[in-house]
């Protein structure tokens, strides 16, 4: 397979085990996430069944019926295939879900088993609104931005910064620790503190939003004083700044597969009950960002690469 960017690797579980079933291997093909699949030897494997026990299977453009194909090539001319699937329910009842990219939007287009079209909705997402992340070091960040920090936030403890671009206009998002958790103030490129962007591209001046998380996922939007952002979740919940709290395992593996990274942030989440712990990272290797997850005993489960 060629012509596409890896985005996350999770390794997948039988579900309410520890007993795993394989690896699945999301990445980035036409502009679009696709999904595949392999058994715990390595080998490629059909997608695991649905929630009504439907067999799901990948298909090639080359194995579409060719009514489908003719359905899309006369309707969508000049599309991109994304993904195709045959869906077999244990009736033995089959169809056809194909979703392409036309005209800068996802489509997902249904047919039944004898490949005549059924529906078809546009799929979430436009691809002409774009998006992107990346870690800042704090040198880089603007003579305005830093003088907020030492003026506004001096008592907290610094994570990171990052950098989001919403169609070439830059944001910058720095995350801040205090001993009763974290929380965000969103800059834009003139050092002003504005609100998140939301889903129509604008900003409101003034947002500092206090998270339940690891930096990534706001929470409560009202700005927090010094020492009052809201506080992690129960005792099961706990943040790490040092990464020297991490296992020597996770760091054995983040110097082997991360070379050069430079650690954000951590936690370790323990269930009241039941499984494990298991440990969130976030890290930077230059300027991409990622997050992995690992199980108590340092094996990897899953890594995604922000941006």
């Amino acid at each position: 397979m060629s012509g596409f960017t890896l985005i996350k690797v999770e390794k997948k579980f039988q579900p309410g085990t520890t007993t795993a079933w394989g690896t699945q291997v999301t990445v980035l093909q036409n502009g679009m996430p696709v999904d595949y699949f392999f058994d715990t030897t390595g080998a490629p494997m059909t997608r695991p069944a649905g929630p009504r026990g439907e067999v799901i299977t990948r298909l090639t453009a080359a194995q579409l019926p060719a009514s489908i194909s003719s359905y899309l090539n006369q309707t969508y001319a000049g599309y991109q295939l994304v993904v195709a699937e045959s869906m077999r329910s244990t009736s033995g009842v089959e169809e056809f879900r194909v979703q392409i990219v036309s005209n800068n939007q996802r489509i997902d287009v249904h047919f039944d088993g004898s490949g005549a079209f059924r529906d078809a909705h546009t799929a979430p997402g436009n691809l002409s609104t774009v998006h992107s992340v990346s870690y800042i070091p704090r040198d880089s960040l603007s003579d305005a931005i830093k003088t907020v920090l030492t003026s506004t936030f001096a008592n907290y403890t610094y994570g990171w910064a990052e950098q989001h671009i919403h169609d070439g206009t830059p944001l910058y998002d720095v995350k801040l620790f205090s001993s009763t958790g974290p929380f965000v103030i969103h800059f834009d490129a003139a050092g002003a503190q504005v609100a998140p962007m939301g889903p129509g591209g604008q900003t409101t001046p003034g947002s500092t939003t206090a998270v339940t998380g690891p930096g990534p996922k706001p929470g409560n939007p009202s700005p927090p004083s010094p020492g009052s952002a809201t506080p992690p979740a129960g005792a099961n919940y706990q943040f790490m700044l040092d990464a020297t709290k991490l296992p020597s395992a996770i760091t054995a593996y983040l110097e082997t597969n991360f070379s050069g990274y430079t650690f954000l942030v951590a936690d370790l989440h323990t269930p009241p009950t039941g499984t494990t712990g298991q440990y969130n990272v976030d890290l930077a290797v230059g300027s991409q960002l990622y997050k992995l997850r690992f199980s108590s005993s340092g094996e990897l489960l899953k890594a995604e690469a922000r941006g």
